[in-house]
Parts: C-alpha cells; sequence; structure tokens
C-alpha cells in the first residue's frame, strides 16, 4: 500500500496517458530490489519473533498491522480521490488507536524483559545465604579484568563443616552457613563482592592492597549468634590476583583454590 502511494505520486511527473503503466513499472522495480531485503528480514527476524512471542503481544501486534493497513489505505484514498471529512475522521479514528496499541504492545514487551531481569537475577543468587553465586563471580571478575583493574580473589573453605552437618543435622548446617555470610558481612564490612560457589565453598572479590592481613582479619571470625551452640570452627583461604597471577578467571580461581588446599593441608598435618 506504501509502495502504491509513493509509485502513484511519482506517476504524476510524467504524461497522464501513461500514469498507470509508469505505477506498474515503479511498482514492479521497487518490489525487485526490495525482495531480497523482504525474505531475509521474514526468515531472521520475523519469523523468529512470532515463535518466541506471547500470544497476547501477537494479538496486539495483528491488531497494530491492520490498523497500519487502514493507514495507509485511506491515505492511498485521499491521495487518489482527494480528502473529505469523513475520511478524515476515520483516519484520526485509525490513528488514535494505533497508537493505543502501539503503547499497549510496548507496555507488554516492557514487562516480558523487566520479569526476564528478575529472573536472571534470581538465578544468580544464591537460594540459602542470597549471595551471588559461581555465575556472578565470573561476569564481575571478567568485568573488572575487562578495564584493566586489579583484584585479588580469595578462595574460603569451612573447615571441618561436614561434621556440623553429620553431628547436628543438615538444618543446623543450613543456619550455620547463614551465620557464616552474616558474621563476614557485618565484622568485616562487605556488602559486595561475596560469593557462595558450592556447599561450604565461597569466596570474595576484592580490591584492597594489603591482602595478608585481610585474611587474617577473616581468620579470627567468631559467630554473633551460635546456632545451637555450633561455634565456628574456622576456615582456610587461598588467594589469586589479577594481573599478577593471570587474566583468566577460570584459572585464577584454580589457582586460589589448590592454594586453599595446601593450607588445609597444612592444618591437618598440624592438627595430627
Amino acid at each position: 500500500m506504501f509502495m502504491f502511494a509513493f509509485s502513484f505520486r511519482v506517476g504524476y511527473l510524467f504524461p497522464s496517458e501513461f500514469l498507470w503503466l509508469s505505477v506498474l513499472i515503479i511498482q514492479t522495480l521497487a518490489f525487485a530490489m526490495t525482495l531480497p531485503y523482504y525474505i531475509k528480514f521474514v526468515n531472521k527476524v520475523f519469523i523468529y519473533i512470532l515463535k518466541n512471542i506471547e500470544n497476547n503481544i501477537i494479538n496486539s501486534l495483528l491488531l497494530i498491522s491492520l490498523s497500519w493497513f487502514f493507514i495507509i489505505f485511506l491515505t492511498n484514498y485521499i491521495f487518489v480521490e482527494g480528502s473529505s471529512v469523513l475520511t478524515e475522521f476515520i483516519m484520526l479514528f485509525v490513528i488514535i488507536g494505533n497508537a493505543m496499541l502501539s503503547y499497549k504492545m510496548v507496555y507488554s514487551l516492557v514487562s516480558v524483559n523487566n520479569k526476564a531481569r528478575e529472573l536472571q537475577e534470581i538465578t544468580r543468587i544464591d537460594a540459602l545465604t542470597q549471595l551471588k553465586n559461581r555465575e556472578s563471580l565470573y561476569d564481575d571478575a571478567l568485568q573488572k579484568i575487562n578495564n584493566s583493574k586489579c583484584f585479588t580473589i580469595i578462595f574460603v573453605d569451612l573447615d571441618n563443616f561436614k561434621s556440623v552437618n553429620d553431628s547436628f543435622g543438615h538444618a543446623i548446617g543450613d543456619a550455620y552457613l547463614i551465620e557464616f555470610t552474616k558474621t563476614v558481612k557485618e565484622i568485616l564490612n562487605i556488602n559486595d563482592g561475596f560469593y557462595r560457589l558450592h556447599g561450604d565453598e565461597f569466596a570474595l572479590l576484592v580490591d584492597r592492597l594489603d591482602i595478608e592481613t585481610f585474611c587474617r582479619e577473616f581468620e579470627k571470625l567468631e559467630f554473633k549468634n551460635i546456632p545451637d551452640g555450633v561455634s565456628f570452627r574456622g576456615a582456610s583461604l587461598g588467594c589469586s590476583s589479577f594481573p599478577v597471577d593471570g587474566n583468566d578467571i577460570s584459572k585464577l580461581l584454580h589457582l586460589a583454590d589448590f592454594r586453599m588446599y595446601q593450607i588445609k593441608k597444612e592444618k591437618h598435618r598440624i592438627g595430627t
């Protein structure tokens, strides 16, 4: 319909006896030139949208498309036959309806996008401790690497946590993990850069320069609120830094884990 209006107006540049022939030639050329791009758009964009969009948004999209059809139809009619009060009234009504439908569809799309963002945030948070998870650690560390910002990963493994679960049950074990998280946040004043990786394994992403002092403070932690008489049994820490120890987050985390394991082995050796 748009091409018809365009070709009709261009056709008036030629003698009136060739008007319809000019319109036909212009439309044919435009169709031939735009067909490959239209097919590419339909295959890559439009079909993908139709396959993945929700039904209520599809209905809005169809209504908007229908209203655009009427707008272009009325525009063509006005070009050919001229305007009247009735056609102007109908045109105004269709445009208002199109605007309302467009806003409704945009609102639906924004709502869906917000829900997807909220769901993504939920999947990046540990359900028990409400800390960020391993995926968040990778993303945050990668962002620092891309910005060439120095940082240190501190890998934390709780000592003798298995004995807490075995002796007191998993409910007390969960309370132990929650209290550990609260204590670290309060005493070390850490509101961000604190992650639960798995089970009793945690990690910190810190920008502090004096890591040794920070780790010594960490190892002196004591629970403020002891869950059912289970006092804090300590933790083993291992560190790696960017860019000193590398620029690959997986290797940095593995190195921090390895250094933590060496410290834990030394503790066991001294304990025996």
